[in-house]
């Protein structure tokens, strides 16, 4: 499975796709979710762990780490999501549903929409479609709600998330654990 992390920027997928990494880890310690940073806005797979230590550094070096986009970035990092053979793989996207994230979408199999509002789906939902994805999850990211809440966890899986906040790495989400369940039950 290729499972591109979709939704508008500061919605919490960087936050989203670690935490599932480690819950994944922690629920089958064989499997290894393997994440391709797709996107050149300078926030690596190392990002999350560095802010939790040091978040002055982590902004320093994701400031350093900042490209811009161009054709030539968006097929390198199509490329990537063509070639991997890991089975369980997390495409950490941009925040726009343009042509580049179409174009390294257009290997991956399945989607996670993660957004504040649910409104907000409407266009990535729409985004998905056009790339042949398949909608996993449909998760509403509220940063200041005190608890995660599953609405659905049929399919697509629906939730409530609270607290994406960066750093934030150790408090518990049971609604990311539940994510994580139904996707390894898929893999």
């Amino acid at each position: 499975m290729k499972i591109a992390l979709c939704g508008p920027p500061q919605s919490g997928k960087s936050v989203l796709r670690e935490r599932l990494k480690r819950a994944i880890r922690t629920l089958a310690p064989d499997v290894y979710p393997y994440v391709l940073t797709t996107n050149p806005d300078g926030e690596g797979s190392w990002f999350q762990e560095t802010y939790q230590r040091d978040p002055e550094l982590a902004n320093q070096l994701k400031a350093a780490a900042k490209q811009k986009w161009t054709p030539a970035r968006a097929e390198l990092y199509a490329s990537w999501v063509r070639n991997t053979t890991v089975p369980l793989t997390f495409l950490d996207l941009g925040g726009i549903p343009d042509d580049y994230n179409r174009q390294i979408c257009s290997a991956a199999t399945h989607a996670i929409l993660l957004a504040p509002t649910e409104d907000q789906w409407v266009l990535w939902r729409e985004f998905c479609a056009s790339c042949g994805l398949v909608i996993l999850a449909e998760l509403i990211s509220r940063l200041d709600d005190l608890e995660d809440s599953i609405l659905d966890a049929g399919d697509p899986f629906r939730a409530t998330i609270h607290r994406l906040k960066r750093g934030d790495l150790e408090t518990e989400r049971p609604a990311v654990e539940a994510l994580a369940s139904y996707i390894l039950n898929k893999v």
